[in-house]
């Protein structure tokens, strides 16, 4: 004697579990995924600060914090004997032309950019974290005459961003 009410039940959950399947397989795919930069060394990002008589922001130069260091902005305040941490500003010489360096505070980060399109590579724990906790670090240049040193089209552009990478060297090899 045969039991016909084992065998349809087990079809019926093995169809109705196809179903399902097929369903969440079909929901998922429709997704699509979110698209994010990994920073190997840094990155170079239009449309940063304003700045007086130019119609579009600054370039930045952003590169992923190193969080077991000291604060990227005590570390430039300490350099460049600026004396305050918080709206780190200050001018140098890079080859005999003046350039004003300017240090972006993680709420202007934020504000100007997507910081959410950047992916964390170096990811610490608080009992790790040594200095500030925001992810990325952004740095816009001008010259004397308000000219964003960044841009592509900038004369100042690969002099620009030796400087700040080996400045951003130095601070990763404290």
């Amino acid at each position: 004697m045969k039991l016909f009410h084992v065998e349809r039940t087990i079809k019926t959950l093995f169809i109705r579990g196809f179903l399902v399947f097929i369903m969440v397989a079909a929901t998922t795919s429709c997704i699509t995924p979110r698209h994010t930069v990994e920073i190997h060394d840094y990155i170079l990002v239009p449309n940063g600060k304003p700045v007086l008589g130019k119609d579009k922001g600054l370039t930045a130069f952003i590169f992923e914090n190193n969080q077991r260091k000291i604060p990227f902005q005590q570390f430039l305040a300490d350099k460049y004997n600026v004396g305050q941490y918080t709206d780190v500003a200050y001018w140098v010489n890079v080859d005999g032309h003046r350039l004003r360096v300017m240090l972006y505070e993680n709420a202007e980060l934020e504000k100007y950019f997507v910081v959410s399109d950047f992916m964390v590579t170096n990811v610490e724990n608080v009992a790790n974290q040594i200095g500030s906790s925001a992810k990325f670090i952004a740095i816009s240049v001008i010259n004397d005459n308000n000219e964003d040193c960044l841009a592509d089209e900038s004369l100042y552009k690969n002099l620009t961003a030796d400087y700040l990478k080996s400045l951003k060297d130095e601070f990763n090899n404290l």
